[in-house]
């Protein structure tokens, strides 16, 4: 995975990842965690170029960071709303009412991006709006909360939904290229074949 340059884990337990799939110093953010001083600084420090930030849902803990984030910021727009009003999501994590600013930044549409490089999977479930990123020449693809090494994204959140899950599973999931690797929105990676074989909701989705 050397188009990885690294993992940041934030205090919500999300990962965001920096990715370099051009041949130069061009890089790309997937996922806006509210921590995002430390992936920040990692870029000015390596003299690295922003290419854009790709977010793979709009719940906070992926989408928080917008307000600290000057470019590019690319989303599947089903999930704009939640992107930009994170407080009713922490509200109800937290049972308390909060004060967080909106976003009124600019979002643009993951159909504006580039196809030659990038494969965009629209996989509802987890959220309307859930995509997953695959960097094909690079044998990578970025889940979010879609699909976990070992499990799956929760469904019963604002506009998710079981049934799209189960779709999604069977028409994207399963149709990953066996020997890509897995990078999810919290846990560590893993091979699409190890996730098919050892996944248990996977497991028994391939059985039904």
């Amino acid at each position: 995975m050397t188009a990885v340059l690294n993992t940041f884990t934030s205090f919500t337990t999300s990962n965001c990842y920096i990715v370099k799939p051009f041949n130069d110093e061009r890089c790309f953010i997937i996922d806006l965690p509210p921590d995002l001083d430390s992936v920040l600084d990692y870029i000015k420090v390596n003299n690295l170029s922003i290419a854009g930030a790709l977010l793979t849902h709009g719940h906070y803990d992926h989408a928080l960071g917008l307000n600290m984030f000057d470019g590019h910021a690319y989303i599947n727009l089903d999930d704009e709303f939640l992107a930009r009003n994170p407080d009713e999501q922490i509200k109800s994590f937290l049972g308390q009412d909060v004060d967080i600013e909106e976003y009124n930044g600019e979002l643009k549409s993951i159909d504006t991006l580039n196809s030659d490089y990038i494969i965009i999977h629209k996989n509802p479930g987890h959220t309307k709006g859930s995509v997953s990123y695959e960097f094909p020449n690079e044998g990578l693809i970025f889940t979010g909360d879609f699909v976990f090494k070992d499990s799956i994204g929760r469904t019963d959140l604002f506009s998710g939904s079981m049934d799209q899950m189960n779709i999604s599973l069977r028409e994207i999931f399963l149709n990953f290229e066996e020997e890509f690797e897995i990078l999810p929105g919290h846990g560590p990676s893993g091979k699409v074949r190890s996730i098919k074989n050892n996944n248990e909701y996977i497991k028994v989705l391939l059985n039904d």
